[in-house]
């Protein structure tokens, strides 16, 4: 079954882009990977979201939990949860608010527990044990990788209803952890008054449900205004997101900031995604195939530059990039890039452009210095840049929307191995 994303009520909410927006930022559970303490994390072996649950008394259940749901409460003994949004790059790096949304589920006739919420303060991973697993109540240590160490943290009240979004304010945490103040490791979540009866459970990173996993909401400014560079009424395919990783397990470093082989020099290029030409149209909209001559289309208004290694001999194949403060200089300002298209673009170098001008056609064009095709099929591969770089260093970046979505939603997930999420464009209808 394909994900469709479409725009809920709680998925977006924005006040007037000159003030403030409030992005959703709901990561998928992929790259999955175990990451245990002392383990080192590098790309792209970093799971977007780690989480799961323990307990304290049970032996089978007092290593880590790693379920499509977590836990926190307990009948005598306790459950507690870890939740860590584990890649927390190319989201803004300062925010006016941040809360973590946790969906809840029907505790079946358990009573409700209020929430606690702490900032772990080291390293744990999905291999923690809380105690003897062979033994009911034995103490904490010295069994397996502990429980992780515990700052500063919150209570929330009341506790949770069932069926129902909860949030929970974290900006302190939040941008501690993106300004190094603080290591980000995650947080506790845990029962905060009393475990007699009291449960509350909720849906996971690995749940199937997939409106219902964890959510980081972030209150910001946001830097640019983008509208996705396909057309309108479709929703379309995901293969690669920025950073270069997809749900296969497959990493692209053309999607990355790792140094080029040919020239190097550092691509830059973490701030991009390949979109493909699959997509679900709307009920009597245009149906594009893989043959078809799909437009690709100006996410804002600029004034369009033909690089000189814009050709299909060239590493990007034909490829168009706007600059959006027209000025001409693509080392100032957001520039956007389009690249792999199927054709030289039909607007001239110098030309300005306005938000859903067709700007060329997507294919699948580029080849390397040994004439070795650098694009296998279809797609557009589409980048934003600041100041000449699309760095994942670079703070402008992380605070782009498009279509209300952070560039760092723009994210895979797979079914039977194959990708199947989907966007939908807000940009002009074609």
């Amino acid at each position: 079954m394909k994900r469709l994303l479409t725009v809920l009520l709680l998925c977006l909410s924005f006040g007037q882009f000159a003030n403030a927006a409030t992005a959703w930022y709901q990561p998928t559970p992929y790259p999955k990977s175990v990451i245990d303490a002392g383990a080192t994390k590098i790309p792209p072996l970093v799971p977007h979201i780690t989480d799961g649950w323990v307990n304290n008394w049970f032996g089978p259940i007092k290593s880590f939990q790693d379920t499509d749901q977590l836990k926190i409460g307990g009948y005598g003994d306790i459950y507690l949860s870890l939740l860590n949004f584990s890649d927390l790059a190319g989201l803004p790096q300062q925010v006016d608010n941040a809360y973590v949304y946790l969906y809840s589920l029907p505790r079946g006739g358990a009573n409700p527990s209020q929430v606690a919420l702490h900032q772990a303060t080291s390293l744990w991973g999905t291999s923690v044990i809380w105690g003897d697993p062979t033994r009911s109540g034995a103490p904490a240590e010295p069994y397996g990788p502990p429980l992780p160490s515990l700052g500063g943290g919150y209570a929330y009240s009341p506790a949770p209803g069932e069926n129902a979004w909860t949030g929970m304010w974290i900006t302190p945490f939040y941008n501690g952890w993106k300004n190094g103040t603080y290591p980000n490791y995650g947080l506790m979540v845990y029962p905060n008054d009393g475990n007699n009866n009291q449960f509350d459970y909720f849906i996971s990173s690995d749940s199937t449900n997939d409106g219902g996993r964890p959510i980081l909401r972030l209150d910001f400014t946001p830097t640019l205004d983008l509208k996705m560079p396909l057309p309108g009424n479709h929703k379309w395919l995901v293969t690669t997101e920025i950073g270069g990783y997809d749900c296969k397990g497959d990493y692209d470093s053309a999607h990355d900031d790792t140094i080029s082989p040919t020239t190097g020099n550092p691509l830059n290029n973490y701030f991009s995604i390949d979109f493909s030409w699959r997509n679900v149209p709307d009920a009597g909209a245009t149906v594009y195939t893989g043959s078809s001559d799909i437009p690709i289309i100006a996410v804002a208004g600029g004034k369009v530059i033909i690089p000189a290694d814009s050709g299909p001999t060239f590493p990007n194949g034909n490829y168009v990039v706007i600059d959006h403060d027209y000025d001409g200089n693509l080392s100032t300002g957001f520039t956007t890039r389009y690249i792999h298209l199927k054709y030289p673009s039909p607007v001239p170098s110098g030309q300005n452009v306005a938000q859903g001008d067709q700007i060329g056609v997507m294919g699948t064009t580029g080849q390397d210095a040994n004439g070795n095709p650098t694009s296998t099929g279809v797609h557009l591969h589409f980048g934003v840049r600041y100041g000449g770089s699309g760095a994942k260093t670079i703070p402008e970046i992380t605070k782009v929307m498009m279509d209300g979505w952070l560039l760092k939603s723009f994210q895979t997930e797979c079914l039977n191995n194959d990708w199947n999420r989907y966007y939908r464009s807000g940009n002009r209808v074609y």
